[in-house]
């Protein structure tokens, strides 16, 4: 592939955005989209939507009357590979750009996509995800995600060096990929991006990642909602490799293999003493990992009131993760 093949200089960019009752944020990521430092007439927004029961269809329609450049869909399964795979084939640009409604883009996102899209001749290219929340936890969480003790397997996350990369995230994709190599996996429903990305390598070709591309993501609210929310991670995960075993990852195995080995000395720890001391010492070798983790997150944020929250949130997202990944081992995650 050329660039003269790939599209013009200034090429149609397509934002999918799928939506199920996303009243308050879905506003805010339509009018980012509408801010770009990029010809207006060359951007077009698709919304597809589950049937939203809370207003926010009604908002996406207002705005598609006022902006021609908006158009909402029907997504009658509610999945969001679904949503993402009815917005694309609706969509009619040579660049797609897969976005969540609760995120937010920068005024020169669209604009760096294409540039390293034009400029290296690669077929997808994404950037860095920048965490904000607007209470004490929620930005806490969002700084525990965005550490390399967080989640290590997702350098967009965290990294500041541009590099070929395995995933990245709310991607920007040549069309004809899709034709190439397939849509996404309907039958998942969190991950879908990174069995694409999969594939997308396996096929032959680099996915291009770079900090000057930048989302903004509002994290979980709470631990209780992180701790489902990566309970699933692990799940879809373990369905990933099932599918793709050559996605594997020593980093992967980490946290259920310490999960499991908690489990294990423990229930043996009831018949003999001596397995919990392999109990303690497991538990006292991550309690350090918790410590260093929890430190070096805070001294980079250099925000003493997050201090308590650290260790709480990396245990949840490594115990949570590492037992979603078990129980994916077994079962298919369904919504």
């Amino acid at each position: 592939m050329t660039n003269s093949s790939f599209f013009s200089k200034e090429p149609r960019v397509s934002f999918v955005i799928p939506m199920l009752n996303e009243v308050d944020a879905i506003e805010k990521c339509i009018y980012s989209i509408l801010e770009q430092d990029y010809s207006a007439d060359k951007i077009e927004i698709i919304v597809a939507d589950g049937f939203s029961s809370d207003g926010s269809r009604e908002k996406v329609l207002a705005l598609s009357k006022k902006y021609g450049n908006i158009r909402l869909v029907d997504n009658p399964l509610k999945r969001t590979p679904a949503a993402l795979n009815i917005g694309i084939k609706h969509s009619t640009g040579q660049v797609v750009v897969i976005l969540g409604a609760h995120t937010t883009i920068k005024n020169d996102f669209v604009k760096y996509n294409v540039k390293y899209m034009q400029e290296l001749s690669v077929r997808c290219v994404g950037g860095t995800q920048i965490n904000v929340g607007k209470s004490r936890i929620q930005q806490a969480i969002g700084n525990a995600m965005a550490s390399v003790f967080g989640i290590p397997s997702a350098p967009y996350r965290f990294s500041k060096k541009k590099n070929y990369v395995d995933t990245v995230v709310y991607a920007a994709y040549d069309r004809n990929l899709f034709n190439e190599i397939g849509y996404f996996d309907e039958k998942l429903h969190i991950s879908e991006d990174a069995e694409l990305n999969w594939r997308i390598r396996k096929a032959g070709y680099k996915i291009f990642y770079t900090p000057e591309i930048v989302s903004y993501y509002y994290p979980r609210e709470n631990i209780f909602q992180l701790a489902k929310q990566f309970f699933n991670y692990g799940i879809l995960r373990a369905n990933v490799m099932k599918k793709h075993f050559t996605a594997f990852k020593f980093i992967h195995i980490l946290p259920p293999v310490f999960v499991f080995l908690s489990l294990l000395f423990g229930i043996l720890g009831l018949y003999n003493s001596f397995f919990l001391k392999f109990l303690l010492v497991l538990w006292f070798v991550y309690t350090i990992y918790l410590f260093v983790a929890s430190l070096v997150t805070l001294t980079k944020d250099r925000m003493i009131k997050y201090a308590f929250f650290y260790p709480v949130i990396f245990l949840t997202m490594h115990i949570c993760w590492g037992s979603g990944f078990i129980v994916g081992l077994f079962k298919t995650y369904k919504k």
